[in-house]
């Protein structure tokens, strides 16, 4: 009996850490924030110049990807370091910098992007962007929106470019 009751909790503490695992997946809920759509509104765009600004625009997703994973795994450092009996006030705030460091990669790295887009463009094309862009319009990026598992990422309205 003593073995059944083990191996029933162990196969209940299974159960609970996986359903845990899918609830934190992506969420495709709506929200504000940055999106990745197809490129400058309102602009008649070359093929050669939506294929350059597609592949920036990709390139940017995969490099923000890598910086976000980085930021996730920080601020789970940090929540466990408030989960700490005693609260060492220096290595929070040396984590907390840390993810603010991540944070501002983040940034330099979509004004890269940004400034990489503007250059695919002609003078005449840049001059319609105050006029038509950044837009707001659908794109997928890291904004906060509610999904069907509540919370988390997922396709937002923002800067299609």
């Amino acid at each position: 009996m003593n073995r059944t009751i083990v191996a029933l909790g162990l196969i209940g503490a299974l159960t609970l850490m996986a359903v845990t695992a899918f609830a934190w997946g992506p969420g495709f809920g709506r929200g504000m924030g940055m999106g990745y759509g197809p490129g400058p509104a309102g602009i008649n765009l070359s093929a050669d110049q939506t294929a350059k600004i597609q592949k920036i625009q990709g390139d940017r997703y995969a490099e923000l990807a890598k910086v976000r994973t980085e930021i996730v795994t920080k601020q789970a450092e940090l929540q466990a370091l408030f989960r700490e009996p005693a609260l060492d006030q220096a290595k929070i705030a040396a984590k907390g910098k840390e993810i603010e460091a991540l944070q501002a990669q983040m940034l330099e790295k979509r004004l890269a992007a940004r400034t990489a887009v503007a250059e695919v463009l002609t003078p005449e094309q840049r001059a319609q962007m105050p006029a038509s862009g950044p837009a707001m319009g659908p794109g997928f990026g890291p904004g906060m929106g509610m999904s069907h598992m509540g919370m988390g990422p997922g396709m937002n309205f923002g800067p299609r470019w």
